[in-house]
């Protein structure tokens, strides 16, 4: 019997998913330092150009607060591009005209693209589009071809979004048996790390997207199922993520409290109390 960490990491759409948001990484990673410099640059330029920012206050907090104004949800508290995720930087690319060298619409579809894979209740993408989008993101980078980061990245991110791993177990078939990743160019420990970092965002995505919207839709709790019951058949992921569950425990609870009724995607109401079967997990999972 496979473990549950093997059968996870082996499923086609779920690795897909994992890849693509290792790709996000490495933009996220090639484009940091220059996005930093570039930062500065801009804040000097708002120094020269605009004398009331000479007082004492703006050489301790203007970077920051400039650069905040271009920030996505979330990431207005971030402190420089080192703090943010590849969303804010694409974000801040598209909107600041310090970067209006680069074609806007070569950076719209990549975040385009994030947002699919944020807003995937599955977490699952399939292969065709992890094709395109793995294209759409060598054009994107042909924009930073002058940075050696970005042009580096190129034979990395074709070497993930390609790369076919196969997780095999060694030793005694156990949720505690070590494991091998056939494809010699994939570190598990990476690979474990970028997993959750993608989970911790696409929980984060998840609140954010319906503390905007004020309200409970089908999808949301659909999505809330479905994470739940993913966590069910991954519990060593379950214990490395108590925050991100807390904060959507937290958030259903806070929502249903608050309002008595909620809308389907078909904008009809029902009551909270009068369907909590179809409304509700059917298992609550347990915090610690």
């Amino acid at each position: 019997m496979q473990s549950e960490l093997s059968i996870r990491l082996n499923d086609e759409g779920y690795k897909n998913w994992i890849k693509a948001g290792f790709c996000l990484q490495k933009i996220r990673d090639c484009l940091m330092g220059f996005v930093n410099t570039e930062m500065e640059q801009f804040h000097q330029f708002l120094l020269r150009t605009n004398s009331f920012l000479q007082q004492e206050v703006c050489k301790n907090f203007c970077r920051p607060q400039r650069t905040q104004v271009y920030m996505p949800h979330g990431q207005a508290n971030k402190r420089g591009p080192e703090k943010c995720d590849a969303a804010a930087l694409l974000n801040l690319i598209n909107s600041c005209d310090q970067f209006d060298f680069v074609e806007r619409h070569k950076v719209i579809e990549i975040i385009k693209c994030r947002n699919d894979l944020m807003h995937s209740v599955e977490m699952s993408v399939s292969a065709e589009w992890l094709d395109n989008y793995r294209q759409k993101i060598l054009v994107f980078l042909e924009e930073f071809q002058h940075i050696p980061e970005a042009k580096a990245v190129n034979k990395m991110i074709q070497e993930i979004a390609s790369s076919d791993w196969q997780v095999q177990m060694t030793g005694t078939e156990t949720v505690d048996a070590a494991l091998k990743f056939t494809d010699e160019e994939i570190n598990a420990d990476k690979i474990f790390n970028v997993e959750l970092e993608l989970i911790r965002e696409w929980v984060q995505e998840m609140c954010f997207t319906v503390e905007e919207q004020e309200a409970l839709h089908t999808q949301h709790l659909n999505g809330l199922n479905t994470f739940k019951e993913f966590l069910k058949q991954n519990k060593e992921l379950e214990s490395m993520l108590h925050k991100e569950i807390q904060q959507l425990y937290t958030l259903e609870k806070k929502l249903k409290n608050a309002m008595g009724f909620v809308k389907d995607k078909d904008g009809e109401e029902w009551n909270l109390e009068e369907k909590e079967a179809n409304a509700t997990l059917e298992h609550e999972v347990k915090i610690q």
